[in-house]
Formats: C-alpha cells, sequence, structure tokens
C-alpha cells in the first residue's frame, strides 16, 4: 500500500495536474464560497484575461455561502474580456447557483443539481441603531439577487417566490427550460461505429 501512495507522489511531482488545467483555462469552484476561495478565483481570472481573451471554464460543485464573496467573482466575470462559461458539475446551491448564471455559456452535467434559496444570515447589535439598518440591507440584498436571477435567467416569480418561501431544487432539464443553463452535458459515453 505504501509504494502506491509513494508513486503517486512520484507522479504528482511530475505532472502538475493544476498547472496544466490553468494552463487550459479550467478553474474550480469545489467549495464554499468564502473569502479564500474568492481571492484564488478572482486572481486567476484576472491573470489569465490578461495573458489572452480565450475562454475560461469555472468548473462548480459548492453548497453556496457568502453573497459578498459571489458578487465579487460576478463582477470580476463581467468585467473580463474573456468570456467565462460555467459548468455545474455536481450541485450549485445558494450563492453557487447564482455565480453560475453568470457565465456567457451555461451548462450542467446530467447528475446534477442546482438550488436557490432565500438569504440566511445574524443580526446582531443595538436594535434601535443597528438591527434595523442590517435588516434593510439585508431586504434590499434579496431584491438584488432576485433582480439579478430575473435578468439572467428564465425564472418566474412563481419560482423565486417558492426560492425565498422554502428551497427551489431543479434537475438539469428543468435548469434548461428555465433558461439557468443553455445546455446540458451528457456524461454518457458514446458508442463507436464500426
Amino acid at each position: 500500500m505504501a509504494r502506491k501512495k509513494d508513486k503517486k507522489k512520484k507522479i504528482r511531482k511530475i505532472i502538475d495536474i493544476d498547472q496544466i488545467l490553468l494552463r487550459d483555462r479550467h478553474l474550480y469552484l469545489f467549495e464554499t464560497v468564502r473569502e479564500k476561495i474568492t481571492k484564488e478565483l478572482v486572481q486567476e481570472m484576472r491573470a489569465l484575461d490578461r495573458i489572452s481573451n480565450r475562454p475560461i471554464t469555472l468548473w462548480i460543485n459548492s453548497p453556496g455561502g457568502n453573497i459578498d464573496c459571489g458578487f465579487a467573482i460576478i463582477d470580476t466575470i463581467k468585467g473580463l474580456r474573456s468570456p467565462v462559461i460555467t459548468i455545474i458539475s455536481g450541485e450549485a446551491c445558494s450563492m453557487a447557483g447564482i455565480i453560475s448564471v453568470a457565465g456567457k455559456l451555461r451548462y450542467i452535467t446530467e447528475n446534477s443539481t442546482w438550488m436557490g434559496h432565500d438569504m440566511s444570515g445574524g443580526i446582531w447589535g443595538d436594535y434601535t441603531t443597528k438591527v434595523l439598518d442590517r435588516a434593510k440591507m439585508l431586504e434590499k440584498l434579496q431584491k438584488h439577487v432576485d433582480e439579478f436571477l430575473m435578468e439572467h435567467t428564465k425564472l418566474s416569480k412563481e419560482d423565486l417566490k417558492k426560492a425565498t418561501h422554502g428551497e427551489l431544487w431543479l434537475d438539469p432539464y428543468e435548469c434548461l427550460k428555465k433558461g439557468i443553463v443553455d445546455g446540458v452535458l451528457s456524461t454518457r459515453k458514446r458508442k463507436r461505429k464500426k
């Protein structure tokens, strides 16, 4: 067993997988949307955009996360000269789902899921000075999310109502129908013609 691990380590030293994928302009959001991954993705996208205007592919498998970090990624996607292709591979929930619709071209693999829901967060502080102001800000952010989804998808007001009063779970073909994605990527192997 130890020999297999040593062999894998040697292979990883010889082949730098991260560099190969970065050279091919493939980036990955495979964790919760937080400051660290946001900084990495924003820096990588901006660096790739300076090198060339060829498409960048952002693969997404994330439960969501921080709304401010998510919109920092979205603003970067929208501000690049390079078109960004988003591919949901696994799940794109909450903020990750919102990021997924920011791509110039948007895809989902056939075994993946998209989910939208209302914002969650906590409010603390003095009621008369901070709590009311923060509640108003959360309300503005939710409105902004709803407007963003309405602009970039075919989600109906009923869909958004479902998302803000529970969770809206969609399979790949529902995502296609509702304009969340432009296509569904098949994972089935094609039979070769003889």
